[in-house]
């Protein structure tokens, strides 16, 4: 699998975990030192902050969600892919944008940095 193929694959292996109910496969791509920064939260580092994030977001009604990838771009050992995003929240229907930053390093692609926003 080229870096590229590698990369796309985390990205959706993040949204798959989430629509499974698993925080544990959502929270996989990321380096161990990872960081997700996600709208009006404080920044949340670290596999244990990530894993718990998601499984509260799960808890919390997050489903169907849908990425749509717009661009993905390998420069070295470095990578980064962007997006559009759609989902559920309860009741709500949410849609918006993000951008993961990807490292590689001796444990293979992980996703470094992972930020998104919602469309007003």
């Amino acid at each position: 699998m080229s870096d590229l193929d590698t990369v796309k694959a985390l990205d959706a292996a993040i949204i798959d975990g989430i629509n499974a109910g698993n925080a544990g496969a959502a929270s996989a791509p990321y380096a161990a030192d990872g960081a997700l920064m996600p709208p009006g939260a404080p920044t949340m580092s670290g596999h244990d902050a990530i894993r718990g994030y998601w499984q509260a977001a799960i808890e919390g009604g997050l489903s169907n969600v849908v990425a749509t990838l717009t661009s993905a771009k390998v420069n070295g050992d470095m990578a980064v892919t962007m997006g559009t995003l759609a989902a559920s929240l309860g009741d709500q229907s949410l849609t918006g944008k993000y951008v993961l930053v990807f490292q590689n390093s001796e444990d293979g692609w992980k996703v470094q940095r992972d930020i998104w926003n919602f469309d007003a």
